[in-house]
């Protein structure tokens, strides 16, 4: 890796976003960085995104549009066309933040296999900054992975890392990053991520955006890496009954070697307990009860009196033998 200035691949999955992309290519050819790789993979586009691409097409390293099977899809082609020691997408309707490229060339020199900055959530109405959020590291490596709290478009990655993991698994439409991030934290924990305070991105929200349009889908893909999560760990058939398997997720290799089963099931039983219960499921309440009790994570009060005793002490057989012991 170059001292000052290692190689930094870029790529932007685009489809139909002509209203967007242009901004999107200026925020990161713009840069100045002398060390840049910025590909563009667009999936067919019949709008007039290609036009706009010609029209920076010397100062991107590689482009194609052609058929695709969607976002994580053109992700996978651009890493495999990368060869940069970073890597990281940029989607065509967000942008790089100025002087973020140095920034992130700058953390790099410490041993580190991740850096995260900020990102800035825009509304693209008005143009107006909501909030500022960052990706979240907890004490406990299992409350960073149950938490899930990661902002994709601030966080580079080493190259070689994600092609450890596998890769961008394509099965996916909606969390790609999510389950990249699961897969690093399961196999490497924390240790080796740096948090930075200086913002990278900007997160556009507009109208046809995944995040804004499609929250039933997140949470159908989420459910099914958790389920498959449960299941590599070899947790309770109990835990992993929460979690309602799709069937469209192909997994990859998991190496959990990280993570202790027994912090991940408090955290999963913290997290649902009380979930769990609003939809019927007291096969997984039972379960995140006793977990929390046993291991000293519940506070004993009216409410988990009450959720105690609506659990267990209306099950007869379980009744006889509070009576007996009481």
């Amino acid at each position: 890796m170059n001292l000052h200035y290692p190689k930094i691949s870029i790529v932007t999955p685009s489809f139909n976003q002509g209203n967007f992309i242009e901004q999107t290519i200026l925020s990161i050819i713009n840069q100045g960085y002398p060390n840049l790789e910025y590909i563009i993979i667009d999936g067919g586009s019949t709008d007039n995104t290609l036009d706009i691409i010609k029209k920076y097409e010397d100062k991107v390293s590689y482009w194609i549009s052609e058929s695709d099977n969607g976002q994580s899809d053109a992700i996978r082609k651009g890493l495999l066309k990368s060869s940069g020691d970073i890597f990281n997408w940029i989607n065509s309707d967000d942008l790089l933040a100025p002087n973020a490229l140095f920034d992130i060339a700058n953390a790099f020199q410490s041993d580190i296999d991740i850096y995260c900055g900020i990102s800035q959530i825009f509304n693209d109405k008005d143009g107006f900054t909501l909030y500022s959020h960052r990706t979240e590291l907890f004490t406990e490596l299992e409350e960073t992975i149950v938490n899930q709290r990661i902002n994709q478009p601030a966080m580079f990655y080493k190259r070689a890392i994600i092609n450890k993991l596998g890769g961008i698994n394509d099965s996916l439409h909606y969390i790609m990053d999510l389950e990249l991030w699961w897969r690093y934290l399961s196999k490497y924990g924390q240790n080796r991520i740096k948090l930075g305070d200086t913002v990278l991105a900007n997160f556009r929200l507009h109208d046809d955006s995944k995040t804004v349009s499609s929250n039933d889908e997140f949470r159908i893909e989420e459910s099914s890496v958790l389920f498959h999560f449960c299941t590599v760990l070899d947790t309770k058939k109990a835990v992993s009954s929460y979690f309602k398997n799709s069937g469209k997720y192909t997994s990859y290799n998991w190496d959990v070697c990280a993570i202790s089963k027994n912090a991940f099931n408090n955290k999963i039983a913290a997290m649902y307990l009380y979930k769990a219960y609003s939809i019927g499921n007291t096969q997984f309440c039972k379960f995140a009860f006793k977990q929390l009790l046993l291991n000293n994570r519940i506070s004993l009060n009216f409410q988990t009196l009450a959720l105690f005793v609506k659990l267990y002490i209306g099950n007869i057989s379980f009744r006889k033998h509070f009576l007996r012991n009481a």
